[in-house]
């Protein structure tokens, strides 16, 4: 059986088995670690970055919506802008490279268009490594560091269709939030 089949067979029990997110966070993680020790399963069109900007490649979208499977590709120094995850769990994994996360956490919301974010550290994930997104704990900054391409696969809880991208103010800790459309990449 194809890893990747495997995974999606496990991560629809996982959804079945447990009704709370940090459960299935916890689950899916776990799983993604042995996923992505071998990348062999990863078609070679799903690891060419776009020129412009990071790739994004749709592996599987669970019928009931109860999660996704996304590959991305990244140019060295390619990195999103801080953005959040619709409401929604995550687990990123890193196949090939290595990548710079800058996390925030949301603290507040002063109206529908602005919210305070505080930094809550930076980390490097190393190849074969993962991390976890919940929210409040959901809001980052990806970047591929090095001097190659890098590979993530991202499992979200539900097909991530949009989220918003937050833009400092003036006042420390304050940020516009900006709704963003997701699409995939065109070879997808």
């Amino acid at each position: 059986m194809n890893k990747l089949t495997e995974f999606i067979e496990e991560m629809t029990a996982v959804v079945e088995k447990y009704k709370n997110a940090k459960e299935r966070m916890t689950e899916a993680e776990r799983l993604i670690s042995k996923l992505i020790c071998d990348a062999s399963w990863l078609p070679a069109d799903k690891r060419v970055p776009c020129p412009d900007h990071y790739a994004r490649y749709p592996l599987y979208h669970d019928p009931q919506d109860r999660f996704e499977i996304i590959a991305l590709a990244w140019q060295p120094g390619q990195q999103t802008p801080i953005h959040d995850h619709d409401g929604t769990w995550g687990v990123e994994g890193v196949v090939a490279g290595r990548m710079k996360v800058t996390n925030y956490l949301q603290i507040g919301k002063v109206s529908d268009y602005v919210v305070k974010l505080r930094h809550a550290g930076t980390l490097t994930i190393n190849e074969q490594s993962t991390g976890q997104l919940l929210p409040p704990a959901d809001c980052h900054v990806l970047e591929a560091e090095g001097d190659e391409t890098v590979i993530t696969i991202h499992v979200y809880g539900k097909k991530l269709c949009h989220f918003k991208i937050f833009e400092p103010l003036e006042e420390q800790e304050t940020y516009l939030a900006h709704s963003h459309e997701v699409a995939y990449s065109a070879n997808s």
